[in-house]
C-alpha cells in the first residue's frame, strides 16, 4: 500500500445530484454536499485512508475555508458541518457535509468548492484557480 500523495479524482455535488440550489435561511434550510476523492500514490494507484482529516469546503473562487459550526460571535453568514467521514457505498470514498446560512446572508449566493491536504502534505483544490473545478452554487432565500 502506498502512501497517500495526490489525488485523481476531486468533485464536489449537492446530495440531489445537482450543482445548484436555492434554500430558506437558517438551519432548517441547510444543503447537504458530497465531495468525492479519489486518494492516490505517486504513481497514480488508488489508496486507502482511514480519515480525510484535512479536507475542507472552500469559498470556490478566493478559497477561503468555509466557517464550520454556527458561532453567534462569527459575522460569517455561511458555515458547514461534516456529516460524515466517508462512505464506501461506491468505490471512490465520499465525504457528506450540511452547509446553512445565517437568517441575514450577504452575499446571498455561494459558490462552493473543496480542499484537499493529503498524508504527504501536498495540497488541491476545486476552486476556480485549483486543479479541478467542481463546484456547487447555493442560493439564499429571504
Amino acid at each position: 500500500m502506498g502512501n497517500w500523495t495526490s489525488v485523481s479524482k476531486l468533485s464536489v455535488v449537492l446530495e440531489t445530484g445537482e450543482q445548484q440550489c436555492e434554500t430558506v435561511s437558517g438551519d432548517q434550510g441547510a444543503i447537504g454536499v458530497v465531495v468525492t476523492i479519489q486518494p492516490t500514490d505517486d504513481d497514480g494507484n488508488p489508496v486507502t485512508v482511514d480519515s480525510f482529516d484535512k479536507v475542507c469546503l472552500i469559498d470556490y473562487v478566493d478559497e477561503t475555508p468555509l466557517f464550520v459550526d454556527k458561532d453567534p460571535s462569527n459575522d460569517k453568514p455561511w458555515y458547514c458541518q461534516k456529516v460524515e467521514d466517508f462512505k464506501t457505498t461506491s468505490k471512490t470514498p465520499q465525504i457528506k457535509w450540511t452547509v446553512s446560512h445565517t437568517s441575514t446572508p450577504k452575499p446571498s449566493t455561494k459558490s462552493i468548492g473543496v480542499q484537499v491536504t493529503t498524508d504527504s502534505n501536498n495540497t488541491f483544490y476545486s476552486s476556480l484557480n485549483g486543479t479541478y473545478h467542481s463546484s456547487v452554487w447555493i442560493k439564499a432565500l429571504k
